[in-house]
């Protein structure tokens, strides 16, 4: 079980900012791309009014609710991408969309909802590959979840790396990427990095995302073990390849924090805020931390407030920044 919820948790969110093809037309894969869930979901109400059955700005549209804090929001949207299905049965989009929504459907449930989804949540997977078998999005997501899920349960290693194999002639960095997931799930870390220091991005543009996400693991694991250096130096190397994105800047915020430079760490919080993909992250209230530590308590509250006020704020992260702003007292 506590696979499958790290599963459910992080694994499948990797659409976000992603570079990868998942549109075809209109501004969704250039929204997508930018980490701009809130513009992606007006511009795809938008359409919506005046074309309800298009397709994929249905699939935006569900795609922009998946981190909402409202989960009635949320499960409208997965009703949204079942139509989908049931209307376009042969849409990888549709599926791939749907196992998505699905995936935050389970995260905020508990248990039994857990153990109800993750078998359509594969199932949705599987078929969006099988009908689109280049599908990078759809194949990483499928691949994380059999890393993550025992072989008893519809996972396994052994599944993951017949989905690497597939790719290994036709997507040949895709395939390292996927190598690299793999030796991080068998906690060796020296070949991930090996793995990922051997990928060529220019010769494929499309792992960009990809490409990011697996070295924030792997920098994230350095974080935790305490090898700064290393750590600033994987989400340094991050930062020159992709300038916009915020999560190299959000990871240097996090390993100067625990390094207690917290007017650095403050910088490149701040800094993170002003890039692609800060959606995704929770720069206030990891601010607000930052700044409560340095002895700013001012500042520190406003940050706290602001998470308050995020439509995408986490349940737990919001309940850590109401029990801190209790803690500071009143103004």
């Amino acid at each position: 079980m506590r696979l499958l919820r790290l599963l459910l948790c992080t694994g499948l969110l990797a659409w976000q900012g992603a570079q990868a093809l998942v549109f075809t037309d209109g501004p969704w894969q250039g929204l997508l791309d930018a980490g701009r869930s809130d513009e992606m979901e007006r511009q795809a109400q938008a359409r919506l009014r005046e074309q309800p059955q298009d397709l994929q700005a249905s699939a935006a549209f569900a795609l922009s609710q998946m981190t909402l804090a409202d989960r009635k929001r949320v499960d409208a949207a997965a009703r949204l991408m079942q139509d989908c299905v049931d209307q376009h049965p042969d849409e990888a989009l549709c599926h791939y969309a749907l196992a998505s929504v699905m995936t935050m459907q389970a995260r905020n449930g508990g248990a039994m909802k857990i153990i109800s989804l993750a078998g359509p949540i594969r199932k949705h997977l599987q078929r969006a590959l099988e009908l689109k078998p280049d599908f990078i999005e759809a194949r990483s997501s499928l691949h994380q979840y059999y890393l993550l899920v025992p072989a008893f349960a519809g996972g396994g290693v052994g599944k993951a790396r017949e989905l690497e194999e597939q790719v290994r002639a036709s997507q040949p960095e895709f395939a390292k990427l996927m190598r690299a997931r793999v030796a991080g799930s068998e906690k060796n870390w020296a070949l991930a990095e090996k793995e990922l220091l051997s990928v060529r991005i220019a010769a494929d543009p499309s792992l960009l995302n990809e490409w990011r996400l697996v070295w924030g693991v792997l920098g994230k694991e350095w974080l935790d073990q305490r090898q700064y250096a290393k750590a600033i130096a994987g989400f340094e190397r991050m930062l020159k390849e992709q300038p916009r994105q915020a999560l190299a800047a959000y990871g240097l915020a996090r390993i100067y924090f625990a390094q207690e430079q917290y007017d650095e760490a403050i910088r490149q919080y701040e800094r993170a805020k002003e890039m692609d993909g800060a959606e995704d992250f929770p720069l206030d209230h990891r601010l607000g931390i930052a700044l409560q530590a340095k002895g700013d308590k001012a500042q520190a509250r406003a940050a706290f407030e602001r998470y308050l006020q995020n439509r995408r704020a986490s349940p737990s992260n919001a309940e850590d920044c109401r029990r801190r702003l209790k803690e500071m007292g009143p103004v």
